[in-house]
């Protein structure tokens, strides 16, 4: 690069015309949000912790009563928000929650890549337990069953044009691509590609 010669990528921030300071007090007011957006699929993916972890029971088995013989200070309907509604925890809660249950998973994890995947969820921040999610986890196996009932009864596929153990796979793939952790997430516009990847066309 000759002498003299600005770097490529500092030419547009040189040569553009910054705007005066009140505008950016302007456009800031504009965009700011007066709440946080809600984390779509937070409490699901939270859900799954707690279900990875293995330290109360299921939701339909009295987990949010459970959770709070953890810590007394908790409120029970803090909780459900959390583990119904998408609502975050505090932040310092928050930390706290999700270190406890990493520290209960077997294998070595990431507590902060925890944070941001229950935050985010995939494809922003993917899975920190692809390998385990779905084998391990017993809820997820039978709402697997149910979508493959749902989808083979709709369709009218018969047991013959497929081959079981290896479709059931495909649901249990696509489920987490789609970050489906309860029956309740799977919604009716879920079932033709889900019919499409688990069935696809010779």
């Amino acid at each position: 690069m000759a002498k003299g010669d600005k770097k490529p990528g500092l030419q547009r921030v040189e040569g553009s015309a910054r705007k005066a300071l009140q505008e950016y007090a302007v456009e800031y007011d504009r965009i700011k949000e007066e709440e946080l957006p809600v984390s779509l699929g937070f409490s699901a993916r939270l859900n799954m912790l707690w279900d990875l972890a293995d330290v109360v029971p299921s939701q339909i088995e009295g987990r949010t009563l459970s959770i709070l013989g953890i810590n007394s200070k908790w409120r029970e309907s803090d909780v459900r928000k959390w583990l119904q509604k998408d609502v975050l925890p505090p932040r310092l809660e928050f930390h706290n929650i999700v270190k406890f249950l990493v520290g209960q998973l077997q294998d070595s994890h990431n507590v902060q890549r925890w944070e941001a995947f229950l935050l985010y969820g995939s494809p922003i921040v993917s899975s920190p337990v692809k390998h385990i999610m779905y084998r391990e986890d017993q809820s997820r196996r039978d709402i697997a069953t149910m979508i493959f009932a749902q989808i083979t009864d709709k369709y009218e596929i018969p047991p013959s044009a497929y081959e079981a153990d290896e479709v059931f796979q495909r649901c249990l793939t696509f489920m987490h691509k789609f970050n489906i952790y309860e029956l309740r997430d799977f919604q009716s516009g879920h079932m033709e590609p889900f019919k499409h990847y688990m069935f696809p066309s010779d």
